[in-house]
């Protein structure tokens, strides 16, 4: 009964952890952690600071990629390309960095902020409390 109580709790503890690993962050965290990005981007765009502007660009990358896999879990197809586009176009910022390309890195970053201001105006309202809420 010893073995097989093990295997069940080493089965129970496996599920747990796989679970626990396929979680996403709350969509505020991220949204959160995109506007820091963002503002970390523009400010090292602005100073010509490719390194600077590689490494948040990488970050929005990422953030966006979590972006849209939270709007596929609701198949909104908008907010999904929005991310997509938004993740790419951070891809290629990088790229442009990468090649010091820089007048390729500011035009686009320049283009950045339209994937944001897409899915705001569609699945972000604003509470009576001034805080925001999303609309799948």
């Amino acid at each position: 009964m010893g073995r097989q109580h093990a295997v069940v709790v080493v089965v129970i503890v496996g599920v747990w952890v796989a679970t626990a690993s396929a979680q996403t962050r709350p969509y505020n965290v991220i949204m959160k952690d995109v506007a820091s990005a963002f503002a970390g981007l523009r400010k090292s765009v602005d100073a010509s600071d490719l390194a600077g502007a590689s490494d948040n660009a990488g970050r929005l990358e990422q953030l966006f990629k979590e972006t849209e896999d939270f709007w596929t879990k609701f198949r909104t197809k908008d907010a999904i390309d929005a991310a997509s586009g938004a993740r790419e176009l951070s891809a290629s910022i990088v790229a442009a960095a990468g090649a010091k390309d820089a007048q390729k890195m500011r035009t686009a970053a320049g283009g950045l902020g339209r994937f944001c201001t897409t899915c705001h105006d569609s699945h972000r309202e604003v509470a009576p409390d001034k805080s925001y809420r999303i609309r799948p």
